[in-house]
């Protein structure tokens, strides 16, 4: 177990470093998908969700160091891993592989918004209100997430999620 969390928290630098460096910079009107986001999903389907909310406040603190501000993200990160958490699938459930993708989709899909609409309200560097930035940019980006998640679902993490 414990060399489990520690390919996740190497894994979770990584894709830090991959959202910051360059999925950042593939934008559509200013909204980009979140790679850590939909890793904290998975992370929130397959553990439970103490576990998961530390690996919230782990990549909280990873993106704040890479974008500058640590408080904001770790508080962001935090609550959209404990509420992305609820959508855990126990081990010893009869879930099929199926309603494990449904619940991921739905962890994306409430994580990206969460943790959206904290950052939206705590930094505004466009001056849009942050009613308009959690509506629009929160929408545009849970369905950015949501694509990349049906993507990565398809291609890598079919097997795991049948587990």
């Amino acid at each position: 177990m414990t060399k489990k969390i520690y390919l996740s928290l190497l894994f979770l630098c990584i894709i830090s470093l991959v959202q910051k460096f360059s999925l950042s910079h593939i934008t559509l009107f200013d909204v980009s998908a979140d790679a850590v986001t939909i890793f904290l999903a998975f992370i929130a389907v397959t553990t439970n969700q103490k576990t998961n909310t530390s690996f919230g406040f782990a990549a909280g603190v990873l993106t704040g160091l890479l974008t500058g501000n640590v408080g904001l993200n770790m508080l962001a990160r935090t609550v959209g891993s404990f509420v992305a958490g609820y959508f855990n699938v126990p081990k010893e459930s009869h879930a099929t592989p199926k309603q494990k993708s449904r619940r991921f989709y739905a962890a994306v899909i409430v994580a990206g918004l969460c943790t959206n609409a904290i950052l939206s309200v705590g930094d505004n560097p466009l001056g849009f209100s942050p009613g308009y930035r959690i509506v629009v940019f929160g929408f545009l980006e849970s369905l950015f997430n949501l694509i990349l998640a049906i993507i990565l679902n398809w291609l890598f993490l079919r097997q795991s999620l049948a587990n």
